[in-house]
């Protein structure tokens, strides 16, 4: 992790300085879809692909209602034995087995691509197992997961918002830092 003083960080990247702080940027609600998946569909490129499609720059993923996984592919958090201040150290984990999709919450997003061009991106946080041989299973649904039935998610599109861009405290490992947004309808 890179050495970055709190001073240095735009002021919604700072640590909290009391447990009541929190920045907000206020958006706009759009269109609303449901998006529907069949087996062997992969959540994470559908969705991208939709958002692409559909023209939608940011968004939520939410209320997901039927649906399971097999295979079920997921970044979990990880110990950093070697730097024990490193608390974003993340793993790749797959579930072979069946597993009943619980809930799922995400996002739609822009960032930039290697070429330095915006390029969309689904990031989506979910909970599921229920399988006789599966336990509760969650973490940060991946690209190579495939859909078992089908699933279904709300997406409603978000407007009025534009990125801001962080400083970097994860360095070269961590190429995709959390975002923050600011309005741009000045409301």
């Amino acid at each position: 992790m890179l050495e970055v003083r709190q001073e240095d960080l735009p002021v919604w990247q700072r640590d909290a300085v009391v447990d009541t702080e929190f920045h907000c940027c206020e958006a706009r609600r759009g269109r609303e879809f449901i998006v529907r998946m069949m087996t062997g569909a992969d959540p994470v490129k559908a969705i991208t692909e939709f958002a692409k499609k559909n023209n939608i720059r940011f968004g939520k993923v939410h209320a997901t209602f039927m649906g399971g996984f097999q295979p079920c592919r997921y970044y979990v958090w990880i110990p950093d034995h070697t730097d024990p201040t490193n608390w974003h150290l993340e793993g790749e984990a797959q579930c072979d087995n069946l597993t009943m999709l619980a809930a799922i919450g995400g996002m739609i997003g822009q960032r930039t691509n290697k070429d330095g061009e915006e390029e969309t991106f689904v990031a989506m946080h979910f909970v599921a197992g229920g399988a006789w041989d599966t336990g509760t299973i969650s973490g940060h649904l991946i690209e190579g997961t495939k859909v078992k039935g089908c699933m279904q998610v709300f997406v409603t599109e978000m407007l009025d918002i534009e990125v801001l861009k962080p400083v970097d405290v994860f360095g070269e490992e961590y190429t995709l830092p959390e975002n923050f947004y600011q309005n741009v309808a000045k409301k």
